[in-house]
């Protein structure tokens, strides 16, 4: 690259210097976590975009849904209620894990418009064989059972087990990061809440839906990811319409906080080439 040449990205931003408004970028975080996943990744991407951050119901310091069970469509449609409350319309969607199944959910019901999605090691399919239909059953006798949110945050205050459960993740954190993690744990209401969301999710729609996704998605793959089998992104990418893959090697499922720079980098990059071209 020679002296003054500007890279794709780089003349993209500069076309939009003179727009009084910046895009609108909505960021929705994964089962368990809360806006506190994109602590890093935020202010990055807060420079060229207007960014909503926000905790899914009965997460962080939102209150569980009020109208019934945190279903999969119910968590879509109370996160574009809240959206059109506040009457900000995302220009693009960025969702980890089942962030990335709520975004493609919303989009299908109509509740949110953007012009484009990106998933971070998403979580849109069941497990597969006996775990799948063992694991929502699983979480619903937890859920039911009033003790083990509070047996659950008790054993969270050992930052040993908190750093074991971030490394079955196959990512890597520094003592910051993890610290956020154990002090969403520690509160009994956030864990009752991410168990009320495990227990009545189904993600059966979710192939239909990504067959006829309208809008271009980019999927960012941490290839050490131990959640999310990396190789569900191939048949993902054969479902959509319009999109394309990016992938980290030796990341794992929180590959957006072990390089906020060039995942955000990405995202920008992605973001405001589909804003060009619709």
């Amino acid at each position: 690259m020679g002296p003054g040449q500007k890279t794709g990205l780089g003349q993209r931003l500069e076309k939009r210097q003179g727009l009084e408004q910046k895009p609108q970028m909505l960021l929705l975080h994964g089962s368990g976590a809360t806006t506190h996943s994109y602590a890093e990744l935020l202010p990055i991407l807060a420079e060229q975009f207007s960014v909503t951050a926000i905790d899914l119901p009965g997460h962080g310091f939102t209150s569980p849904l009020g109208n019934g069970k945190p279903t999969l469509a119910r968590v879509a449609e109370a996160v574009s209620a809240f959206m059109q409350q506040e009457d900000i319309q995302p220009d693009i969607i960025v969702g980890h894990s089942a962030g990335a199944a709520i975004g493609v959910q919303a989009v299908a019901a109509g509740g949110l418009k953007p012009k484009s999605i990106v998933s971070i090691n998403g979580a849109f399919y069941p497990f597969p064989g006996f775990a799948g239909s063992m694991f929502p059953l699983a979480a619903k006798l937890l859920f039911l059972n009033p003790i083990v949110p509070k047996l659950f945050s008790f054993t969270a205050g050992n930052f040993g087990r908190i750093e074991s459960l971030i490394e079955s993740t196959g990512s890597k954190l520094n003592k910051e990061g993890l610290a956020l993690y154990q002090k969403a744990m520690l509160s009994s209401d956030h864990v009752n809440g991410t168990l009320a969301m495990m227990a009545n999710w189904d993600l059966e729609p979710m192939r239909e839906l990504l067959s006829h996704l309208p809008i271009p998605m980019l999927q960012i793959i941490g290839m050490r990811d131990g959640t999310i089998s990396p190789s569900t992104a191939v048949e993902t990418a054969n479902l959509l319409k319009h999109g394309s893959r990016l992938d980290f090697r030796g990341k794992g499922h929180l590959v957006h906080e072990e390089l906020p720079e060039e995942v955000a980098a990405a995202i920008s990059d992605f973001a405001l080439e589909t804003l060009e071209q619709s």
